[in-house]
């Protein structure tokens, strides 16, 4: 229904302003929730299962940060057949962010262009919500994000009583101006420090830029195994040139960028041998682009740009068709090595 009725309807419209219309929708939990019952959105099999940074997952694929990025839709969101939630970026205080529009559809390589600059209503906001979030189905991953050491670590602390896991987003590629660099890997170090006192999971996203950079990557992927940090995670995405951005330039997600981010993930396999788990993110609309992520050594992968192309039942669909190649044999996990 979504892709022969709705997407028809709802890309006549500008992707700002449909990403709008469905974050309206999502706000009402119950008809959600009914829909998940009717459509059996949730794919309960025990070969789905999988591990990831010493969370245990009902299935593989999950839903990346940025879609609520104030934890308003976690009730809708948790009906849907995810695996795991990605909240946030969670930011310390309200931001705008970019000016409008902040969102450009590529529909002939099914990606996306954004600008969004990390809008927000704030840390206290996302907090309150994730307070009153009573009825939890799936892990709840929150992203936190921040422009100091001091303000990354005051949101992990805030934030990590209310999740399962808390991912650190080291900075926004959208909030730096062309040519702008910032020392990643000092942050990282800083941030490490501030919370070696932290009683849950953390994941530390790779930004794009790192990974194009090997020595980088590789010192990052390094420095997070030596501080014990549990997870990360791995992407394709880089900076574009859009002129239809109210920035002019944002950020590429979606098909375009699956080949660089599977080959990110087969490069951080590499190097971290087992040390930690990877969470693989770009481009996946297939159970193919999950299996191939896997095996590049991956533990799970999560998406963005395929909500928006396929829908409300996009995780309920791959989980199907991984299952269709799974066939009738036991197979206790899909998680390669690097689980824990």
């Amino acid at each position: 229904m979504y892709r022969s009725a709705l997407r028809p309807l709802l890309f006549g419209l500008s992707a700002d302003t449909s990403h709008a219309l469905a974050q309206k929708a999502l706000r009402w939990a119950l008809p959600w929730q009914l829909l998940a019952s009717a459509q059996q959105l949730q794919v309960g099999d025990l070969r789905l299962r999988t591990r990831f940074a010493g969370l245990e997952l009902p299935g593989p694929v999950g839903l990346a940060a940025g879609f609520d990025k104030n934890c308003d839709l976690l009730d809708a969101l948790s009906a849907l057949g995810f695996g795991f939630l990605t909240l946030g970026s969670i930011m310390p205080q309200p931001r705008y962010g970019n000016p409008f529009p902040r969102i450009v559809r590529l529909p002939e390589t099914g990606s996306l262009a954004d600008s969004m600059g990390v809008p927000s209503k704030g840390r206290a906001y996302a907090l309150e919500r994730l307070k009153r979030f009573k009825v939890r189905k799936v892990p709840l991953i929150a992203n936190i994000g921040g422009f100091s050491a001091a303000e990354l670590a005051a949101g992990f602390f805030e934030v990590e009583p209310y999740v399962e896991a808390v991912e650190l987003s080291l900075m926004c590629p959208n909030v730096l101006a062309a040519g702008e660099h910032f020392d990643e890997l000092a942050l990282l170090r800083d941030v490490l420090e501030r919370i070696e006192g932290r009683t849950k999971p953390l994941i530390v996203r790779v930004p794009n830029d790192t990974t194009q950079v090997q020595d980088r990557f590789a010192e990052l992927i390094e420095l997070s195994i030596e501080a014990r940090v549990e997870g990360i995670k791995v992407g394709g995405g880089r900076r574009v040139d859009e002129p239809r951005l109210g920035t002019k330039a944002g950020t590429l997600h979606g098909g375009a960028i699956r080949e660089a981010a599977l080959k990110n993930v087969e490069f951080a396999a590499r190097t971290a041998r087992g040390r930690l788990s990877i969470k693989g993110n770009g481009g996946i609309r297939s159970a193919d682009d999950v299996l191939a992520m896997l095996k590049a050594g991956a533990c799970c992968v999560d998406l963005y740009s395929a909500f928006i192309y396929d829908g409300w039942t996009v995780a309920r669909d791959l989980n199907v068709a991984l299952l269709a190649k799974l066939g009738n044999d036991s197979v206790p996990s899909l998680t390669p090595a690097a689980s824990t």
